[in-house]
């Protein structure tokens, strides 16, 4: 496998294009755009995963005008209908040409109708109406009338006028801020290019197939540098764009994002400002390389944030943030060790947690045959030998936020647990499967193990979590990991080039990682997880299946699962971190539920008033039972400093782990199983 092969793995990053790029006149078709259309649909038609898949030009038209009115508020049910009826052709580009300009026209038009709104708004009175939005078209019918249309528009713009107010409490100065981001969106609709036109189109053929195949223009080949040099450098994070708003798709370990504790994935960016004492950039509906630009920066300078957590229950409750640009090193993902002290009976344990935010090698190094050349599994190596000099009862290897690396490190790391054998098994597009591991060599550790996931622990992450539970090596402990079971590789075409899945991994027992994940043998509710987050989320993605099972020897180290994840409840259940967590989700849970928004100042600002004072009490109850000074008020915890809860929370974490590992080191005694062989 080539160097090209081990960093696709690690590109879990799906690309996405701002929808709120809206045309001009002068945009068309270029003659090499329908050679890359029959490029595309014969690569994929022979080198895709999935085969026989009908891509019809209804199924594409239908996903073109989807992603290009997916809240159906552009047009009109009858608009729809001839747009879908009447194309010919996905080789007929003047057709889809003539369907953007339609759109950019009428998105240009209906901006001005709500600058119009805006501006004949005089008070906070003429804000409180009796009429009510729906929180999320999608599953809507669509209007039947422009005048339908323009008066949805006409309440969304109050809606986001609220939202303001809400936030700065003054009239003048909100509709101001509110006339400056529409203005700001009609230059931004002007500067679309027809390589971002034909690229919506090209996706939506390429989207059908899974949400990792993608296509990508020079320009957008630009764009996607300019994401991975971003995860390398600035802050540390990978952003991606949805209904026009930045989102956080991953941090990166060991970055500035990450260390610094104040942003999670799925949280929004809004404003931007390149240096602290800058003006804040509203950046809803920037392109996601303008948003980047504005972000990058020298390292040891500092960005100022505004960001909407994903887990406030309204777009009011943002905050401010300023991170510190930095580089990220190769040291900086390195794994690291620490020790969990744990009484229990009358007996102290030691338990080894190694830290593995990442599967990394030194692909250059690697390439020259560089025998040094640094590797995730020779530093965990090195630590699990410091571990068992140190005397430890066991060992946890921490893999949450892990979202994958090397595929070639995921099997070396199972080789110092399991020993030789098979890891995980490689389907190709021809259905042909490749058993993957070390055939030599026997294991480093053979003492009591346990792996921590969460949500974006992925790919291999999920392969050797998948390996430990298949051979029952040590317990799974956590939540449902995030469901990436396959594999990409990127293809030169005549104009741009091609992302798309080619492989798809099995585990030794011949269970898919795809769309599932891998479930936990012992839940634990601490742990990140979001059913927002993961591959069954994502439009179009590959089905879980199974094949055929190798034969592996097991151990027998994973048994009494069901006592242990007893004993873990029970102390999960008298914690006062599982409180929390429970109440946090109960109070998203009631947000999210909410299917009408209020056009109304006063109603909102009551259930500001109210989310406001609830999270605050939420949170002070958890800091006292910690015994922490609880905050004064709610603008007092929006300025308090993260890590503090951070480091609490984790140090819970570790803690019940610790415990459950214990309660399996009394249970179990971890021993390769001779006498049969399992399929």
């Amino acid at each position: 496998m080539n160097k090209t092969f081990y960093k696709l793995i690690f590109l879990i990053v799906s690309l996405s294009f701002s929808l709120s790029l809206f045309g001009n006149d002068s945009l068309g078709p270029k003659q090499e755009y329908k050679l890359v259309v029959s490029e595309i649909v014969q690569i994929l038609d022979q080198n895709h995963f999935k085969k026989n898949i009908e891509i019809s030009n209804k199924k594409v038209i239908d996903n073109f005008l989807t992603t290009l009115d997916k809240e159906k508020i552009i047009f009109t049910a009858n608009e729809y209908n001839l747009y879908s009826l009447n194309f010919s052709s996905i080789f007929n580009l003047k057709e889809i040409f003539k369907i953007y300009d339609d759109f950019s026209k009428r998105s240009i038009e209906l901006i001005n109708y709500q600058l119009r709104v805006v501006n004949n708004l005089e008070s906070l009175e003429e804000l409180n109406t009796t009429d009510f939005i729906e929180k999320n078209r999608e599953d809507e019918i669509r209007f039947d009338s422009l005048a339908d249309i323009e008066n949805y528009h006409s309440l969304l713009i109050k809606n986001e006028f609220i939202n303001i107010i809400l936030s700065t409490e003054e009239f003048a100065n909100s509709k101001s801020k509110l006339l400056k981001r529409l203005k700001n969106r009609i230059k931004s609709l002007k500067r679309v290019k027809s390589d971002d036109i034909f690229s919506l189109f090209a996706n939506a053929i390429t989207s059908l197939y899974d949400p990792h195949t993608n296509y990508l223009s020079p320009k957008s080949q630009e764009d996607f540098e300019i994401n991975m040099s971003l995860s390398l450098e600035g802050i540390g994070a990978i952003l991606s764009t949805e209904d026009g708003i930045t989102k956080i798709v991953r941090l990166i370990p060991g970055g500035p994002a990450d260390k610094s504790g104040l942003l999670k994935v799925n949280d929004k960016i809004v404003g931007v400002a390149s240096l602290p004492e800058n003006e804040l950039e509203d950046v809803r509906d920037w392109r996601i390389d303008e948003v980047v630009r504005l972000i990058r920066g020298p390292k040891n300078t500092k960005v100022k944030l505004e960001v909407i957590p994903n887990s406030a229950p309204d777009e009011v409750l943002g905050r401010i943030i300023e991170i510190t640009r930095g580089l990220v090193k190769l040291e900086d993902q390195a794994a690291k060790k620490k020790k969990v002290e744990i009484y229990k009976l009358n007996k102290s344990y030691n338990i080894g947690v190694i830290d593995l935010p990442a599967f990394y090698m030194d692909f250059d190094a690697f390439s020259r045959n560089q025998f040094n050349y640094k590797s995730s599994s020779k530093d965990v190596r090195n630590i699990l030998r410091e571990l068992k000099e140190e005397q430890v009862d066991g060992v946890i290897l921490d893999l949450r936020g892990n979202s994958g690396g090397s595929l070639y490190e995921a099997y070396s790391l199972a080789k110092l647990f399991i020993g030789k054998g098979s890891v995980v098994q490689v389907m190709e597009s021809n259905g042909s499967i490749q058993p993957l591991g070390h055939t030599r060599g026997s294991q480093n550790y053979e003492g009591p193990v346990m792996i921590l996931v969460d949500k974006m622990s992925a790919s291999a992450s999920e392969i050797l979590a998948g390996a430990f539970q298949d051979y029952k090596r040590g317990l799974i402990v956590g939540s449902n990991t995030f469901g990436k079971g396959t594999v990409q590789r990127l293809e030169n075409l005549n104009y741009g080039q091609l992302k798309f899945t080619e492989q798809k991994f099995y585990r030794v027992s011949g269970k898919s990682t795809q769309n599932l994940g891998v479930s936990p043998d012992i839940t634990l509710p601490y742990v990140f997880d979001s059913e927002e987050i993961g591959e069954m989320s994502l439009e179009n993605s590959l089905p879980y299946d199974d094949i055929s099972s190798l034969e592996y020897r097991t151990f027998n180290s994973t048994s009494n699962i069901e006592m242990i994840q007893n004993f873990s409840e029970r102390r999960v259940s008298d914690s006062d971190l599982n409180e929390y967590i429970k109440d946090q989700k109960n109070q998203n849970l009631n947000e999210i539920n909410k299917k009408l928004i209020p056009i109304n100042y006063l109603v909102r600002k009551s259930e500001k008033k109210a989310q406001e004072e609830k999270r605050l009490f939420i949170e002070n109850r958890f800091r006292v039972s910690l015994g922490l000074k609880p905050f004064l008020n709610f603008e007092e915890f929006l300025d308090s400093d993260p890590e503090e809860f951070n480091e609490l929370s984790e140090k819970i974490v570790l803690e019940e782990a610790a415990r459950i590992l214990i309660d399996q080191i009394n249970f179990n005694k971890p021993k390769r199983l001779s006498s049969s062989y399992f399929r």
